[in-house]
C-alpha cells in the first residue's frame, strides 16, 4: 500500500533532522572548511547521493543550523526581556538558563558554539539566511538590557556592545570546553556575572 502524502512529509522531515543533527557534530569536530558532504552522509548513515535530495550543499546545511541556533537564542532572550524584573536580574536569569542548557544538553552546546563561531568568523553576514535587523538580533537585544542596567547603576559602565562581546566570548569558551569534554560541568553562573559588576561593588583581593 503506497504511503500517504502526510507519511512522506513526516519521513522527509525526520531525515532532514537526522542530517542536521549529524552535520552539527561534524561541523563542531572538523570545522566548516574541512567538512565535506560525504562526511555528513557517513555520520548520518545515509548514501552520499541521498544527501542531495534534502540539501544542495554544506553551506545550506550550515545556514539552517545557524538559523536554528539564532532563533533559539532570540526566543530565550525575548522571554527574559519580557520578565518583570530588574535588568541585572534579567542577565542573571539568562546566564543561568544558558549554563543549564549547555550543561545538560550536548546539542545545545554544539548549537551555541556553532552560532558564535559563525558570528565571530565573519561568515554570518554571508550565510544565505534572513538577518533580523536592529532590536531583533540577539546581540542587540542584550545591548538594550545592558544599557537599561547601566542607566540604573546595576551594571558596570562602559561600551554596552563591548560588554556583550565579552559576555558571548566567555560563554563560547566555556561551551567549547564543555562540548570537547575538557570540563565535565559548567561553572557557577555567578562567576560570569562578575563581568557586569559595577566598579563600586568590586572586591579587591590582597
Amino acid at each position: 500500500m503506497p504511503r500517504s502524502e502526510e507519511a512522506n512529509i513526516q519521513i522527509k522531515d525526520d531525515r532532514q533532522k537526522q542530517i542536521l543533527s549529524s552535520a552539527l557534530k561534524v561541523f563542531i569536530h572538523k570545522g566548516f572548511a574541512a567538512t565535506k558532504m560525504s562526511d555528513i552522509a557517513t555520520e548520518a548513515g545515509i548514501s552520499y547521493g541521498l544527501m542531495y535530495h534534502y540539501f544542495q550543499s554544506k553551506d545550506e546545511i550550515y545556514a539552517e543550523l545557524v538559523r536554528d541556533a539564532v532563533d533559539s537564542s532570540r526566543r530565550m532572550i525575548e522571554q527574559v526581556k519580557a520578565d518583570d524584573r530588574e535588568p541585572i536580574d534579567k542577565m542573571r536569569a539568562l546566564v543561568a538558563q544558558i549554563f543549564k542548557s549547555v550543561g545538560q544538553h550536548q546539542s545545545a552546546g554544539y548549537l551555541f558554539v556553532l552560532m558564535m563561531e559563525a558570528m565571530t568568523s565573519g561568515m554570518y553576514p554571508m550565510l544565505p539566511i534572513e538577518h533580523p535587523h536592529g532590536s531583533g538580533r540577539p546581540f542587540d537585544m542584550l545591548v538594550q538590557v545592558i544599557e537599561q542596567g547601566q542607566h540604573k547603576g546595576q551594571i558596570a559602565q562602559g561600551d554596552p556592545a563591548e560588554l556583550v562581546q565579552t559576555f558571548f566570548s566567555a560563554i563560547l569558551g566555556l561551551a567549547s570546553l564543555k562540548v570537547s569534554g575538557t570540563i565535565e560541568t559548567m561553572p557557577d553562573s555567578e562567576i560570569l556575572m562578575r563581568i557586569f559588576q559595577p566598579a563600586s561593588q568590586t572586591v579587591t583581593l590582597h
